[in-house]
């Protein structure tokens, strides 16, 4: 995307979808999450096949243009996206550490079979 989105903040317009039979309502005045482009990711909710979404105005949107735009991820995404994953691969390290097994037999009866 060549420019930056900008989004009312009146609270008056949603994303409104359905997935595996559950509705979902994705804020847009202001929207809660935005990727570094101030942009709504909404891939989670793409399917394969048909996807249907409205977009639900509650009050006068007369200044704003709402466009579906979909493309290859931007330098920007993918730089968040690897961000994402590293943190993600540290934290994963780090809790592995904390989950190493207990030997089978005690400690004391290996400290006792060294001396």
């Amino acid at each position: 995307m060549h420019s930056q989105c900008s989004w009312p903040i009146s609270g008056d317009l949603s994303l409104q979808t359905k997935q595996d039979g559950r509705d979902f309502i994705i804020p847009l005045a202001p929207p809660i999450f935005v990727t570094p482009d101030n942009c709504v990711d909404i891939s989670a909710f793409i399917r394969s096949g048909e996807n249907a979404f409205s977009v639900v105005q509650q009050s006068d949107m007369s200044d704003y243009i709402f466009i579906l735009y979909a493309h290859h991820p931007t330098p920007v995404q993918l730089s968040y996206l690897a961000s994402y994953r590293k943190r993600h691969e540290e934290w994963v390290n780090i809790t592995r550490a904390f989950c190493t097994s207990e030997p089978t037999e005690s400690l004391w009866k290996r400290l006792q079979s060294r001396s």
